[in-house]
């Protein structure tokens, strides 16, 4: 079994999820409804405002639900079933990744999209959008919710429940996933650090999942 059949697979589970349709809806709704609230005020685009909110409840509900995933697997001794059939280990945990993260980067696209739409709705033509702003906030979002899916994948292989899993995730991945954004809480203009930290944490957190997944006996 190759790994682009896993990654359909999982893609098709993970679309159909409750989890990803709040991603997909709830998230470009809560953008709006927390501008509407008070940062208007501020004068914070809605469009980099959507990116900040998929960067980090976005990225944590997807790490957990990877977590969840994959302890669930463990416990109901799915994966018992691979043993008969010519199933890479680490093709498993890479189609798991892939797909929830493909799943969220549409998330996120469609929030910033709603962003766009209601800035030109609140403002015209008269304010522009800030698209070097926007890119840079893509960037950064699109980081953030590797890290946070590669930690999912980690927690879920070396969690013995779905509770320490949960929690290991709030408290544990959130925190590294905000190495990404290190420069701009320095306010240190770094473009480049986002995409190269969150690509060495993912690939490294990711390594470190396959060799515990490759050693734990399922």
């Amino acid at each position: 079994m190759s790994l682009s059949i896993l990654f359909r697979d999982e893609l098709n589970g993970f679309y159909r999820s409750k989890v990803m349709l709040f991603l997909w809806v709830g998230l470009p709704l809560l953008s709006m409804i927390i501008y509407l609230a008070g940062s208007s005020s501020q004068g914070m685009p809605v469009a980099i405002l959507s990116s900040v909110v998929v960067g980090t409840i976005g990225g944590a509900l997807a790490s957990a639900m990877l977590a969840i995933s994959l302890i669930n697997e463990r416990e109901r001794r799915v994966y018992d079933l691979f043993l008969i059939r010519p199933v890479k280990r680490r093709d498993i945990l890479f189609s798991k990744f892939l797909a929830v993260y493909l799943c969220i980067a549409i998330a996120g696209l469609l929030a910033i999209a709603v962003g766009v739409a209601a800035d030109y709705l609140l403002t015209g033509l008269s304010k522009a959008i800030d698209f070097n702003s926007l890119g840079q906030s893509l960037v950064i979002v699109f980081s953030m919710m590797a890290v946070s899916c590669s930690v999912g994948i980690l927690i879920g292989t070396i969690s013995p429940s779905v509770l320490v899993g949960v929690i290991l995730v709030l408290y544990g991945g959130n925190q590294l996933a905000a190495l990404v954004i290190l420069p701009a809480l320095l306010l240190v203009n770094v473009a480049w650090f986002p995409p190269v930290m969150a690509g060495a944490l993912s690939a490294f957190v990711l390594l470190a999942s396959v060799v515990v997944f490759n050693r734990r006996e399922l």
